[in-house]
């Protein structure tokens, strides 16, 4: 089931690339921004920090730490093969021998650590993932109360977001990522679990939900930056 807002049309943005103001003009479809009175609204944007993280920068870490994955990797391999080890003499019909390298429970705590580790890894590169595709695309994406990271100029910076007021109600608005599509899933029980599928930008009022326009994350043109 989607919601009123999955059915919108993608709305245009214009503006300059730091601190001038940007336009969010509404869509002819009215239930994204609940007018058809063509409201717009606006907002400016002020780089707090302009980090010196490039893409080529985030492509490097992101190699450098998937060679650091590989040894907990390798290390998580060897303690399973060792807690096996046992059973599979026992399989062979080998005598067992237990020492100190081969208890269990040592080897457990050494299967939780590497585990551990191989998981931070995982979320590291996840991470690295996503703020290269922002520096590759170079385009402005919502974090929390009012601000955004920009890979404008393929470089990270973080910005506030300085949002006027509803252009309908007047109401204070924020920035962030509205859920657009989801997919409902029905389990035998009659229980229904709702998966998010796609989430937009998006300037919502906090006085009227109802008024809500998209924000293009590529709104600010590429050759005006370089």
């Amino acid at each position: 089931m989607r919601d009123k807002f999955s059915k919108s049309n993608i709305n245009t943005v214009s503006g300059n690339v730091f601190n001038g103001p940007t336009n969010i003009v509404s869509g002819n479809n009215t239930d994204f921004n609940g007018s058809s009175s063509g409201k717009t609204a606006t907002y400016t944007t002020e780089p707090v920090w302009r980090s010196p993280i490039t893409m080529a920068i985030l492509s490097w870490m992101g190699i450098f730490i998937s060679l650091i994955g590989i040894f907990p990797f390798y290390k998580l391999f060897e303690s399973f093969y060792k807690l096996s080890e046992p059973l599979i003499n026992l399989f062979t019909n080998k005598s067992i021998q237990i020492n100190a390298n081969n208890n269990i429970i040592y080897l457990g705590i050494l299967v939780i650590i590497y585990l551990g580790i191989l998981v931070i890894v995982i979320i590291l590169l996840a991470i690295i993932a996503r703020l290269r595709n922002i520096t590759k695309r170079e385009i402005r994406h919502p974090l929390f109360f009012n601000y955004a990271i920009s890979g404008l100029g393929r470089k990270l910076t973080i910005e506030k977001i300085h949002i006027d007021k509803c252009p309908i109600c007047g109401g204070t608005m924020k920035y962030f990522n509205k859920a657009v599509e989801w997919r409902n899933t029905t389990y035998p029980d009659g229980k229904t679990k709702r998966k998010v599928t796609k989430k937009v930008p998006a300037l919502q009022c906090k006085r009227n939900p109802d008024h809500c326009f998209e924000v293009d994350p590529a709104a600010d043109r590429v050759n005006e930056i370089r």
